[in-house]
C-alpha cells in the first residue's frame, strides 16, 4: 500500500476567513434573518427552561404547598399539565421553524458558493488548478459543498440549540442559587483544555481525509479517459491496483480521525458526570440548608439532566461539525484562489509566428528529483520541431512548461518578444495552443463546439476546416460518425465518437483558432492502425507553416519534422534533422532504426 498522503496544494481556510467570505455573498443572512432565526431558537429553548422549572416547582403542589398564579390542589396540576403541554407545543414549533428559516437560507448560500468557486477555478492561474488536480477541484465544487448543506440542515438547529439551552440554562441556575457556578465553572475548567487539543488536532486530519478522497477521485477520472488504453494495454490489473491503493489511503485518513471523536466523547462524557453528580449534590445541600425551596432544586436538577442530549449532540457530531468547518474551508479557499492575484496590462496577440527562445529552464514536482535541469532551445519561426525520447525523459513537462500549464522553477521562456513568466496565463493561452491525446468535447452539436474557438465562423468555414483535417463532409467517416452533419450531438450525454474523430475535430478548432504557437503532446497516439496515417497526416498539416512543437509518440511525424530533438533525463542529447542524427549514427539512429524494424 502506498504511503497516505500528508498535504493538500491548496490549505483550506480558517474558520473566521470562511465566515468572512460568506459575509460578502449576495445571499448572506440579513439582520431580519437573525433576528427571526435566533428568535424562533431562543422561544424554543426558553420553551425548554420554563417547562423544566414548572416540572420541578409542581412538587410543591405534591407537597400541599402552592404555586404563583397557579395555586395548590388538584386543580393546579391540571394546569401544570396544560402549560408544560403547550411550552412543548411551542419549542417544537420554534425548532421546525428555524430548521426551515436554516435549511432554506443554506442552500440559497451554496449556490452563490458554487458561482464563487466556479468563477475563481476559470479566473485562476492554470498552473495552480494543474497542481489541486481535477478530481481535487471537483471534490471542492461539489462533494465539499454539499457536506456543508447536508451537516447544516441535519444537526444545525440542535446545535444552535444546544448553545442557546448552554446559556439559558447556566442563567437560570445562577439566579437560582449562585452556588451553581461553581460546578459550572469547574466543568469548564475540567473540559476546556480536553477538547482545546482535540479539537485542533482535527482540521488537520479531517483535510487530510477529504484530500485523500480528492487523490482518489483524480485517479478514477485518469482510468476513465484511459480507458481505451488500459484495454490496448491489458493494463486491468495494474488499474485495479492504484485505485484500491488509493481507496485505501482514503479509508486509513477515515480511520485517523476515530479516536480523536471517540477522546471527545470520553472526555466530553468525564465532564458531564461531573455536572452532574455536582449538581444533583449542590441541590441537595441547598435544599437542605434552606437556601432554595425542594422545587426549586427538582427543577435545577430537571434543568442539568435536561442538557445531557444537548451536550452529547455537540460531541456525538463533533465530526461532522469539523467535517462541515473544514468542507467550508476547502470550498472557500479555491472561491478566493484567484483573489489576490494582481492584473497587469497584456500585451497585444502576435500576428505572426514567432520564434519561442527557452533559455536555463529547470523543473521539479515537489519533493522530487529535477525532471528539466537548465535546459535551452530557441524554435525557429514557421518550422516545426519534434521531440522525441524514452518514457519520463521530459519530453510532456517541456510542452507543459512552454504551454503556460506549469510554472518553472528557474529560467525563462520567451514567445516572439513576450516573456511567459511577466504576462498572465490567459495571454500564453490565446497565443500558445496545446492539443494532447486527452481530446475534450463541450456538450452540444457538432457546430457550437467547433465555434468554441471562432464564435463568428459559418458553416463553410466550419465544413472547411474539417475537410483540411481529413475529415470531409459525405465521406465513410462522416455518415458513420456525424449522420447529423454539423447538427450533430457531441460530448457529454452524446453517443461516443472514435478516438480519431475526437482528434479531428480537436485538430478542427485548431485550424479555426489559428494560434502563432502550437504544441502537440502525442495528439495522434490514440489513432489505430487503419487511421494512424490519415491522422498524423491531418496533424502536420495543422503544425506546418506555424511555430510548432511536436513530443512524437510515433517517428512518422519526427521524420517529417523541420528538426528532431532527443531528450533523456531532463537534457537534449542530440538535437538535428533526421537525416543529420541518422548521419550521426547515435541514439536517435539506434531508435529509428529499431522502430523500422
Amino acid at each position: 500500500m502506498s504511503a497516505p498522503l500528508t498535504h493538500d496544494a491548496l490549505r483550506p481556510t480558517t474558520l473566521m476567513q470562511s465566515l468572512r467570505f460568506l459575509r460578502s455573498l449576495p445571499s448572506r443572512p440579513s439582520l431580519g434573518w437573525w433576528i427571526i432565526f435566533l428568535g424562533t431558537l431562543g422561544v424554543g429553548s426558553l420553551s425548554v427552561t420554563i417547562s423544566s422549572s414548572v416540572l420541578g416547582n409542581a412538587v410543591e403542589i405534591f407537597r400541599g404547598g402552592s404555586l404563583p398564579i397557579i395555586g395548590r390542589g388538584s386543580q393546579a396540576f391540571v394546569s401544570v399539565i396544560i402549560i408544560v403541554a403547550l411550552l412543548l407545543l411551542t419549542e417544537n414549533i420554534g425548532r421546525v421553524f428555524a430548521s426551515y428559516t436554516l435549511v432554506s437560507k443554506s442552500r440559497v448560500m451554496s449556490v452563490d458558493l458554487r458561482r464563487a468557486c466556479m468563477t475563481a477555478t476559470l479566473r485562476a492561474p492554470i498552473p495552480d488548478i494543474m497542481e489541486l488536480g481535477t478530481g481535487n477541484v471537483i471534490t471542492r465544487l461539489t462533494k465539499d459543498v454539499d457536506s456543508v448543506v447536508r451537516i447544516v440542515n441535519s444537526i444545525g438547529v440542535r446545535a444552535g440549540t444546544t448553545i442557546v439551552m448552554l446559556l439559558f440554562t447556566t442563567i437560570t441556575l445562577i439566579i437560582t442559587d449562585w452556588h451553581y457556578l461553581i460546578i459550572i465553572a469547574l466543568m469548564g475548567l475540567l473540559m476546556y483544555p480536553f477538547v482545546r487539543s482535540t479539537v485542533r488536532a482535527m482540521p488537520a486530519a479531517t483535510n487530510l481525509m477529504s484530500t485523500a478522497e480528492a487523490r482518489r477521485n483524480n485517479l478514477l477520472l485518469d482510468t476513465i479517459r484511459g480507458l481505451d488504453t488500459i484495454r490496448a494495454l491489458r493494463l486491468h490489473d495494474w488499474a485495479h491496483g492504484r485505485t484500491r491503493k488509493a481507496s485505501w489511503n482514503a479509508v486509513q485518513a477515515k480511520a485517523d480521525c476515530i479516536p480523536l471523536f471517540n477522546r471527545l466523547i470520553f472526555q466530553g462524557t468525564t465532564c458531564y458526570a461531573v455536572l452532574v453528580v455536582g449538581g444533583f449534590v449542590m441541590s441537595a445541600w441547598l435544599a437542605k440548608q434552606g437556601s432554595i425551596s425542594v422545587g426549586s432544586a427538582v427543577a435545577a436538577t430537571i434543568l442539568i439532566s435536561r442538557l445531557e442530549i444537548h451536550i452529547f449532540n455537540l460531541l456525538f457530531f463533533a465530526g461532522d461539525i469539523q467535517d462541515a468547518v473544514t468542507s467550508l474551508g476547502r470550498a472557500v479557499a479555491l472561491a478566493e484562489l484567484g483573489e489576490h492575484i494582481t492584473t497587469t496590462a497584456e500585451p497585444d496577440d502576435l500576428n505572426d509566428n514567432p520564434d519561442v527562445t527557452v533559455t536555463n529552464l529547470s523543473y521539479a514536482y515537489p519533493g522530487g528529483a529535477p525532471i528539466i535541469d537548465n535546459l535551452s532551445l530557441t524554435l525557429k519561426r514557421g518550422t516545426t520541431t519534434a521531440l522525441v525520447g524514452a518514457s519520463g525523459a521530459g519530453k510532456s513537462t517541456l510542452a507543459a512548461l512552454i504551454a503556460g500549464l506549469q510554472r518553472p522553477l528557474s529560467g525563462n521562456i520567451v514567445v516572439g518578444c513576450v516573456d511567459t513568466n511577466t504576462v498572465p496565463d490567459t495571454w500564453t493561452a490565446r497565443n500558445v495552443s496545446l492539443i494532447s491525446q486527452e481530446v475534450h468535447l463541450f456538450s452540444g452539436t457538432l457546430r457550437e463546439d467547433l465555434r468554441m474557438a471562432a464564435p463568428n465562423a459559418s458553416d463553410d468555414d466550419l465544413l472547411t476546416a474539417l475537410a483540411s483535417v481529413g475529415l470531409e463532409a459525405s465521406s465513410a467517416e462522416w455518415d458513420r460518425w456525424l449522420p447529423q452533419g454539423l447538427d450533430t450531438p457531441v460530448g457529454a450525454g452524446a453517443p461516443e465518437l472514435s478516438p480519431e474523430i475526437q482528434q479531428q475535430i480537436s485538430l478542427a478548432r485548431i485550424v479555426l483558432l489559428n494560434p502563432p504557437v502550437l504544441i502537440m503532446d502525442e495528439a495522434t497516439s490514440e489513432a489505430g492502425s487503419d487511421n494512424a496515417r490519415a491522422l498524423e497526416h491531418a496533424a502536420s498539416t495543422v503544425a506546418r507553416g506555424r511555430t510548432s512543437l511536436v513530443v512524437a509518440h510515433r517517428l512518422d511525424q519526427a521524420v517529417v519534422a523541420d528538426r528532431i530533438i532527443l531528450m533523456d533525463h531532463g537534457r537534449i542529447i542530440e538535437d538535428g534533422t533526421h537525416d543529420e542524427l541518422l548521419a550521426l549514427n547515435g541514439r536517435y539512429a539506434e531508435l529509428f532504426h529499431r522502430w523500422s524494424k
